[in-house]
């Protein structure tokens, strides 16, 4: 969930700059990324890159990269989450 509703409006800002570009600019991309606080705001930015990459028939590389750097994070979140609940379970 954004921080707050500015917050919440200046994501949806980027998000529609960069929805209304068959290229969306790295600054845009930079800034998108920039302002992920959560995993909601995070999915939302892979589904943005893998759409874009979908709808070309030779996506960009760059995009690519940017969507497996958030993907892998958001597995590596994961990873830790389940390793603080078995603490938990474990201790409690």
């Amino acid at each position: 969930m954004p921080i707050n509703r500015s917050h919440q409006r200046y994501v949806d800002y980027l998000f529609a700059q960069a929805h209304a570009s068959r290229y969306p600019s790295h600054q845009i991309l930079k800034r998108i990324e920039g302002a992920i606080t959560d995993r909601e705001i995070a999915q939302r930015y892979v589904d943005l890159l893998l759409e874009q990459a979908e709808s070309q028939r030779y996506p960009s590389l760059e995009m690519l990269d940017r969507a497996v750097r958030i993907v892998k994070r958001l597995a590596l979140a994961d990873v830790i989450m389940d390793m603080e609940q078995e603490l938990e379970q474990a201790s409690g």
